[in-house]
């Protein structure tokens, strides 16, 4: 029993839908966690409801910077443009994993905790995705050497540091407290746009296999350490069909949502892929 996302974006600009492929019924059991906070659940619920009532609008780095401005308090360009801020924010981690002050936009980190409470505070939803340096070569996200994903599995070359990685990660997420010291809720997308080839966790450099096993420890491992406010987002980029979306998948007891990234760089007057993609995945 999944929630289905997806993800049109326009460079930082995101617009967020979701809809419900069938009824969640209890929300807590089908949670990937069973251990999920209440309000890790309860966001989940509300989501659920919000698929028939219409579009989630999001935007990447939206409290951070904009148009000729940047950490100004307050300052959003989307409450500018409408008059209000966007129900949800997508941020990224990449730099956490070595100790970096600041993240792959350059948004300092401490910055970035500061608004996703904010955020929380006025009801907006957070979304956060990981462009995690590669473990094997400690090169970028966007390094591809062979075996990469490989390496982080138990047993890989890379398996150590990877846990490392990942516990530095999960600090940063359960840091994430609201007035009442509850931890937020995140909408957690890692290994993203899958179905690419320029990631190090891309199709190209793994095998369904491998992913898979890659997907189940990262969710294992954060349950065993204690992280219970991560809702699990399986991400790809564009696919053909149904069945190469789901050639990866590793299972409804590892996936809270199902959601795809699309980029949209021709006229939206003209291109009409994002809809295909919607069709190809719900008919």
């Amino acid at each position: 029993m999944k929630i289905t996302l997806t993800f049109l974006f326009s460079i930082a600009l995101g617009l967020f839908s979701c809809q419900s492929q069938r009824d969640l019924g209890n929300t807590n059991l089908s949670l990937s966690d069973k251990k999920s906070t209440a309000e890790t659940v309860a966001l989940y619920q509300k989501l659920n409801k919000l698929t028939s009532k219409g579009i989630l609008f999001g935007h990447q780095d939206d409290l951070a910077y904009g148009v000729n401005w940047k950490y100004v308090p307050g300052k959003s360009d989307v409450k500018d443009v409408v008059g209000d801020y966007p129900a949800v924010y997508g941020w990224d981690i990449a730099g956490i994993e070595n100790d970096s002050p600041n993240n792959i936009d350059g948004v300092p980190f401490d910055k970035m905790k500061q608004y996703i409470i904010e955020s929380n505070a006025r009801g907006g939803i957070t979304t956060i995705s990981w462009h995690a340096h590669n473990p094997l070569t400690s090169k970028n996200a966007w390094d591809t050497t062979p075996k990469s994903l490989a390496s982080v599995l138990p047993g890989g070359v890379s398996h150590e540091k990877f846990t490392t990685w990942l516990d530095k990660a999960a600090t940063f997420m359960t840091s994430l407290k609201d007035k009442n010291g509850k931890q937020i809720p995140i909408l957690f997308r890692p290994y993203h746009e899958l179905t690419g080839n320029w990631f190090w966790w891309c199709q190209n450099n793994a095998t369904p296999e491998q992913f898979k096993e890659v997907w189940k420890f990262t969710v294992e491992y954060y349950q065993s350490k204690g992280v219970h406010n991560l809702i699990y987002v399986y991400n790809t980029s564009d696919f053909n069909s149904k069945e190469e979306f789901m050639k990866y998948y590793p299972g409804d007891d590892y996936v809270d949502m199902i959601s795809f990234d699309k980029y949209l760089y021709n006229d939206p007057t003209k291109d009409n892929s994002f809809v295909e993609n919607n069709f190809k995945l719900f008919g």
